[in-house]
């Protein structure tokens, strides 16, 4: 069981980090700063992310996720804020720093989209089963 969620913990740490990554690079390009990534190898990187992150999710639900019952509605707080913040879309114009932290925000919503959608249905399930 502990296996599960050293497991668990490091494929989050990764799919943060990657996203961190991915929204700088992803942010450099929008602000020309570096020539423009291939679709392909975008579309790459977005499939990584959302594969860990449904990967992640499906832990969580079996129990062996980072994340607990306990932890569950501050997580999905911290989602809603995330989507909300995807949706902010004058941070591209902010100067310096806008395309980066836009891009940044996209990507960590790759990444917490499925874990969160699968979060989700759990408690539908939860509350409807009763």
């Amino acid at each position: 069981m502990a296996m599960w969620k050293k497991i668990s913990s490091w494929m989050f740490i990764l799919g943060i980090v990657i996203a961190l990554v991915a929204g700088l690079i992803f942010g450099a390009v929008a602000d020309g700063r570096i020539d423009p990534v291939d679709d392909d190898v975008r579309g790459g990187i977005e499939v990584i992310l959302g594969i860990l992150g449904f990967v992640a999710g499906v832990l969580v639900l079996m129990g062996r996720g980072t994340i607990t019952e306990k932890e569950m509605p501050m997580f999905m707080m911290a989602t809603i804020i995330l989507i909300a913040l995807s949706a902010v879309t004058s941070l591209q114009n902010v100067k310096w720093f806008g395309p980066y932290l836009a891009h940044i925000i996209y990507a960590l919503g790759i990444f917490i989209a499925p874990l969160a959608g699968l979060i989700a249905i759990k408690a539908i399930w939860d509350v409807g089963k009763d």
